[in-house]
C-alpha cells in the first residue's frame, strides 16, 4: 500500500496538469487543497498566483503575491506575475516601471499590453515586435500580439502573430481564439467555426466560443450544428440577452413568432438595450399584426442606423401595414442605393409607390 501511494499524484501535481489542460477551476481546486497542508509552501503560491492570473483575478494574484514576499520568496517570474496583476487591475504605468531592466518574451508582451491599455499602438507594436527576438516562452506573446491586430481588425498584420501560435500551441485555447478571430476577418465561417467547436470541445460553455460558433455555423445553414448550441448557452446563461435573442431567432426561422414575441416580452427591459433583439421584437409584432407596437420599437432603430439593411425592411413593411406609404417608401431608398439592396427591397419599393 505505500508502494501504490506513491504513484498518486499530489495535489500540486494535479494542479499542475489541471493548469497546463486551462482547467482553471480544477486547478485552483488542486493548489488550494495542497496549501491547506503548508500555507507558506512557495511552489503552490506560486501556481495558485499563476492560477488567478489565468482566470482574470489579478487582485487576488497580488494578494497571494504578497504572501509569497512574506515567505522570502522572490525572482523575476514573480515580477512578472505582479506587472500583469497590475495590468488587470488597470495599472499600467505602474506595471511598465516594474518590467525596467527585464529583458525576456514575457516582458516584452507586458510592456505591450501596458503601451496599448494607454493607448499607444505604435509602442504596443514595437515592443510585441522586440519580443520576437527576445529569450524564453513566446507563446503568450504571439497570442497576445495576434489578439492586438485582431481588436483593430487588421488581419495582415495578425497573420504572422497567428502562424507562430500555432507552430509554438496549435491546441491551446488561446491560439484557437485567434485563429478562429482571424478565420472570420478573412471570411473563412468554415475554419472560424471549426476553431471555436475545438475549444467547446475543452470548454463546453465557454461563452464568447459558443456565441463564435453559432455566428459562423449560421453563415454556413448548419442549424443542425447550433441549434444544441443555443439550448446549451440558454441553460448555461438563462438571463444572458446574447442567448435569449439567439433564442427567439430560432423560433422566428422556425416561423413560431407567438413564441419568438412571448420569450422577448419576458425579458423587455434587456430587449430595448440590445438592437438585435429589439428589431426581432419589432419583426415579431409585425408579424402577429401588433403594427402601431412595433413601429414603436423600430423607429428610433431606423433613425439611428437608416443605412442598416435589415432594420430599413422590417420598418418600412410596419409603415406600408400602416398606410403610411411615402414614408415607407423614405426609408427603403437609401437601401436601394446600397450594396444590400434586394429583391425584398425592390419589392417594398414597388409597393410603396403603387399606394
Amino acid at each position: 500500500m505505500a508502494a501504490c501511494s506513491l504513484l498518486l499524484d499530489t495535489p500540486l501535481e494535479e494542479a499542475r496538469d489541471a493548469l497546463a489542460e486551462q482547467d482553471y477551476f480544477a486547478a485552483q481546486e488542486h493548489v488550494l487543497g495542497a496549501l491547506q497542508d503548508n500555507a507558506r509552501d512557495v511552489d503552490a503560491l506560486t501556481l495558485l498566483a499563476q492560477i488567478q492570473l489565468a482566470m482574470g483575478q489579478g487582485g487576488d494574484a497580488l494578494l497571494t503575491l504578497d504572501r509569497l514576499e512574506e515567505a522570502g520568496a522572490e525572482g523575476e517570474h514573480l515580477t512578472l506575475i505582479r506587472a500583469e496583476a497590475m495590468l488587470q487591475g488597470g495599472e499600467a504605468e505602474e506595471a511598465f516601471a516594474l518590467l525596467d531592466g527585464l529583458a525576456s518574451a514575457e516582458s516584452w508582451r507586458l510592456r505591450a499590453l501596458a503601451a496599448a491599455m494607454e493607448g499607444d499602438d505604435d509602442e504596443a507594436t514595437a515592443h510585441f515586435i522586440a519580443g520576437r527576438e527576445a529569450e524564453g516562452d513566446k507563446r503568450k506573446l504571439f497570442t497576445a500580439a495576434a489578439s492586438f491586430h485582431l481588436n483593430r481588425g487588421d488581419a495582415d498584420a495578425a497573420r504572422f502573430a497567428v502562424g507562430q501560435a500555432q507552430q509554438l500551441a496549435p491546441d491551446a485555447i488561446e491560439t484557437l481564439f485567434v485563429s478562429a478571430r482571424l478565420a472570420q476577418l478573412d471570411g473563412r465561417p468554415d475554419l472560424a467555426s471549426r476553431a471555436y467547436l475545438a475549444i467547446l470541445e475543452r470548454t463546453p460553455n465557454d461563452r464568447p466560443a459558443m456565441l463564435g460558433a453559432i455566428q459562423e455555423l449560421d453563415k454556413l445553414g448548419r442549424v443542425d450544428v447550433f441549434e444544441p448550441l443555443i439550448e446549451r448557452g440558454r441553460q448555461a446563461y438563462p438571463e444572458d440577452i446574447e442567448f435569449i435573442y439567439l433564442d427567439a431567432s430560432l423560433l422566428a426561422f422556425e416561423g413560431n413568432w407567438t413564441a419568438a414575441r412571448d420569450l422577448l416580452q419576458q425579458y423587455e427591459t434587456a430587449v430595448q438595450s440590445h438592437d438585435n433583439a429589439r428589431g426581432l421584437y419589432a419583426q415579431s409584432l409585425l408579424a402577429l399584426g401588433q403594427y402601431e407596437q412595433a413601429r414603436a420599437l423600430m423607429a428610433p432603430l431606423n433613425r439611428r442606423f437608416p443605412n442598416n439593411a435589415a432594420y430599413a425592411r422590417v420598418y418600412a413593411r410596419i409603415l406600408l401595414e400602416l398606410g403610411e406609404h411615402s414614408q415607407a417608401a423614405s426609408v427603403i431608398t437609401p437601401i436601394l442605393r446600397g450594396p444590400d439592396a434586394s429583391e425584398i427591397d425592390r419589392d417594398i419599393a414597388e409597393r410603396a409607390r403603387r399606394g
